[in-house]
């Protein structure tokens, strides 16, 4: 059986909701460290997941990488702790298992979860932990919490459909919906949203898909994945939409993270010939230029 590579779950997109539509993974700033889901090496064939790292004035570097074969990487993180979902494909069953790793940069990551049966896709829609024992987790359409060894139950419902969840600080979540975003606080209320994200004049979207990739939050500012488009959008906080990077065919824009000031945009070349996925990660500095963090052609 083939291994399932990277955007698998792009190609699921036929098939499934739009919430399955995106690669497998996150990107995340921890402190002074930027750290993303990917595959080491980038064109294994096996799909071993990795967790790459980065800081400023250094090349990127894989931090983790699993040991089993089509296998994926979620990341959050508190300030400097990061924890992970690590997920892995059992062939003879057909099932997927996660486990939750906790750790730091530079240190060996603690297992707080042994490996369970994951029957919710849990941290394909962003995840948080509440504690040790329980976690946060978006999956289509709403948001849910499950303890250890329990069964999963609503977290908080907005009377949305939801896509995904990030954690934004201790009383800030951002939501993602289908063409709408919103800040709540960490009971559901909601402070601020976002209409409309997708407009209809859209062409020649990447598989199709007009939608929002991913989106992250700073002082009043969305910053936007939009994989329809090719570009990445941010919108002010005055509610003014602009363009920041416009892309080509065959990129698509799928991550993005504000690095203070800075703006992380994560993109990936896809080539239906059979060839893994490319990265093409960029930094938008506050001149308006880019800066390459990481590209393999």
């Amino acid at each position: 059986m083939k291994k399932i590579a990277l955007f698998t779950i792009v190609v699921l997109a036929f098939f499934v909701p739009d919430i399955l539509a995106h690669p497998t993974g996150n990107l995340i700033v921890a402190g002074e460290h930027v750290l993303w889901s990917y595959v080491n090496p980038i064109d294994d064939p096996n799909h071993h997941a990795c967790i790459m790292l980065w800081q400023k004035g250094s090349e990127p570097k894989p931090f983790i990488t699993s040991e089993f074969e089509a296998s994926d990487f979620m990341l959050y993180n508190r300030a400097e702790t990061i924890y992970i979902i690590e997920r892995r494909f059992i062939q003879r069953s057909l099932k997927f298992e996660i486990r939750i790793l906790k750790t730091g940069v530079g240190e060996k990551p603690e297992q707080l979860w042994d490996w369970f049966e994951d029957r919710w896709r849990i941290g394909e829609g962003g995840f948080f932990m509440n504690n040790d024992d329980e976690i946060v987790f978006g999956s289509y359409p709403s948001i849910f919490k499950l303890k250890k060894g329990s069964e999963p139950t609503i977290y908080f419902d907005i009377g949305k459909v939801i896509k995904s969840v990030r954690f934004i600080s201790e009383n800030e979540l951002l939501l993602l919906g289908d063409d709408k975003c919103w800040l709540t606080d960490n009971r559901g209320k909601i402070i601020q949203q976002w209409e409309n994200l997708t407009p209809d004049s859209v062409q020649n979207a990447p598989l199709n898909r007009n939608q929002i990739f991913d989106a992250d939050y700073q002082n009043g500012e969305l910053l936007l994945a939009y994989w329809g488009n090719r570009s990445f959008d941010l919108i002010d906080v005055e509610g003014r939409r602009s363009r920041i990077v416009q892309q080509q065919e065959p990129l698509a824009p799928h991550w993005v993270a504000f690095f203070w000031e800075k703006k992380l945009l994560f993109s990936s070349k896809i080539v239906f010939d059979g060839s893994n996925p490319k990265p093409h990660f960029e930094m938008f500095l506050p001149d308006s230029s880019t800066a390459n963090i990481w590209k393999e052609q």
